[in-house]
Order: structure tokens, then sequence, then C-alpha cells
């Protein structure tokens, strides 16, 4: 499945089509694609020109609309986007990251989409050059030019990605944020996982905006930012943690139960004098564990 994600708010905002973009998707798949499809969409409660309730129900697909404050409004989409995402259908594989002045233009997408076998990918229509910015990224001047590398992305991203970052960058802007987790992961460790994909979508608005006071000092925009440089630490651990579970395998499962021969090699990792000591502090911290 793919879990298609966004903000809509059309009161004061002439860029917003939301009809326009279920519409097109309803227009680019086929019936047997639209049931590997759920759009989450987040309403502000102050928007009294959002759809009526039940406007879902005209179309063939799964929509959950969830409403509540608009708080810092574009700057607090990625509060909207984290709860979303905990709420996508557990059979989902990719979620699309978009806009309501995003609508679809191609058909077929769904399926090549689903094609794709990749546990950790982001998709998009142009693939930028990652490479050039490894070891200088942080560079003001640099950053500048990563962070709208892509151009105009609304980008498809593999759920397990998410769920091992645990979040989308601290930071309204989803693609910002990945074209700068896609650098570093190059940078630390030489891994690219973007992969290519005629476009299949378009935009009609939303240039511009974003650059407006937050309390957010990891905002990151074509303008400006990140303030807070601790972002590009964070960062650093996000691809640390992504790259070790592509190397050392992301399923959940236990630990196998302890062999002998594992239980005889730590006895032997030290000196048989200090065994009484080790099992004394062993014990004494299994009883604090029990009294605590």
């Amino acid at each position: 499945m793919i879990s298609v994600i966004f903000c809509s708010r059309a009161k004061d905002n002439p860029d917003s089509k939301l009809r326009r973009l279920l519409d097109s998707a309803v227009a680019c798949t086929t019936p047997r694609e639209r049931e590997q499809l759920e759009f989450l969409i987040k309403f502000d409660d102050d928007d009294d020109c959002r759809p009526p309730a039940g406007f879902e129900a005209a179309y063939p697909f799964r929509i959950k609309t969830f409403v509540w404050s608009r708080g810092e409004g574009r700057h607090a989409l990625h509060h909207a986007q984290e709860y979303m995402f905990a709420q996508h259908d557990p059979r989902s594989r990719f979620c699309l990251m978009t806009a309501d002045d995003f609508h679809f233009t191609r058909r077929g997408w769904v399926a090549d989409i689903l094609k794709i076998q990749d546990e950790f990918c982001i998709i998009g229509v142009n693939r930028p050059n990652i490479e050039v910015y490894a070891g200088i990224y942080e560079e003001e001047a640099v950053t500048r030019k990563w962070v709208v590398a892509f151009g105009n992305l609304s980008p498809v991203v593999s759920v397990p990605l998410i769920e091992v970052c645990q979040n989308f960058g601290w930071q309204s802007n989803v693609d910002s944020w990945l074209m700068g987790l896609s650098v570093v992961l190059y940078d630390m460790y030489g891994v690219v996982i973007w992969r290519d994909m005629p476009a299949f979508y378009r935009r009609s608005g939303g240039y511009g905006l974003g650059d407006t006071p937050t309390y957010n000092n990891m905002e990151l925009t074509s303008m400006k930012g990140p303030a807070n440089k601790y972002w590009f630490h964070l960062l650093r651990r996000q691809a640390r943690n992504l790259y070790l579970n592509m190397r050392c395998g992301s399923t959940l499962t236990r630990l196998p139960p302890r062999s002998p021969w594992r239980t005889w090699n730590k006895l032997r990792a030290q000196p048989w004098r200090r065994l009484p000591l080790r099992l004394g502090r062993r014990l004494l911290r299994t009883v604090r564990g029990l009294l605590s």
C-alpha cells in the first residue's frame, strides 16, 4: 500500500486545490490500484472553508481526516505529519508526502512505486547530485544549494526509513530533510538510497513559503536555516541508525538464548581470579533491581 500524507488549508490560501488532487488520483489509478491507496489529511479547526464532514465518501479509496489547531501554521507541519504517520495502515510500504496544491498527471504511478522492493529508499522524479556535497554540506553557501537540489519534489519514502529515523527531521520541510539525510548518508557511508521515477505529479503553487517567524530554530528553507547547527548532528545520528539497519537487518526478533559456548567465552574473557568479584557485582545489581 501507499499512504498519502499531507495537511490542507483552504481559508486564505488561493493555492489550495484539495478536490483537484483527489480527483486526479481517481483519474490516474485503476480500481485495483485504488485498493492500494489511502489518504491521511489534516485540517485546521479554524478553517471554515474546508470540505464538509463526509466528503470522503465520494471517493473510491480510503480517506482518513484529522482536525485540530493550526498551531504555527506551516511551521507546525512536522507535528501533524508525524502524528498522521502513526495512523497509517500497517500494510503500507510507502508514504507519499505531498500538499494540496499538487495533482497527479500520469497513470500507473501506484504500480510503479509498489514494484520497488528496496526496504530503505527515497523515490523522486529528479535524482539530485548528492555526491558533490560530501564533506562540505554544513557550509552556509553549500546548504543553500543542496536544500533545493531536488527541485519541485513531492517525495515518496519507504515506511521502514521513517520508522528507523523516528521522525521527519524536526522541521516542516520533509523534502529538505530527506535531501540532508541523503547527503549525510553518502558523506559518512558512501550510500545512495534515491530511486528515479518518471514524473507523475505537478505543483501549481506553494512557492516561497515558510520564511515566517517560528519558535523552531531548526527550521530549514531555501532562504535560511537551520539556525541551530545541532540539527546536523541529529541528522548524522539518523543516518547512522539507518545504515546500521541496512547492514545488520531491521527485523524485530528476540536475541537467541545464550549458548553454553557463549557463556564459556564470557567467563574466559577475564582472569579466573576475578570471577568471585564479578559474580558478587552481578548479584548486587540483581538485588538492587528487585528492590528499586
